[in-house]
């Protein structure tokens, strides 16, 4: 039973530090690409922003999940 809930404890904390390190980094790609990313993604329905944006979160998907391995 506790290494159950060890084991989630750990992926809830993976998870959330996931979530801090993917909205920094899209603040990040946001400033050095033009100054109203989200506003050029949703609005004007920019492909390529949401592209790179989706190529962020896999990139830190992949290195995430290599360290929990």
């Amino acid at each position: 039973m506790w290494n159950i809930l060890g084991n989630a404890t750990e992926m809830f904390v993976y998870s959330a530090v996931y979530v801090l390190i993917t909205l920094v980094s899209i603040k990040i790609v946001g400033a050095i690409f033009t100054s109203d990313f989200e506003k050029r993604i949703t609005d004007e329905g920019n492909v390529a922003l949401s592209i790179i944006c989706a190529s962020v979160f896999i990139g830190l998907a992949l290195l995430l999940s290599s360290v929990v391995r």
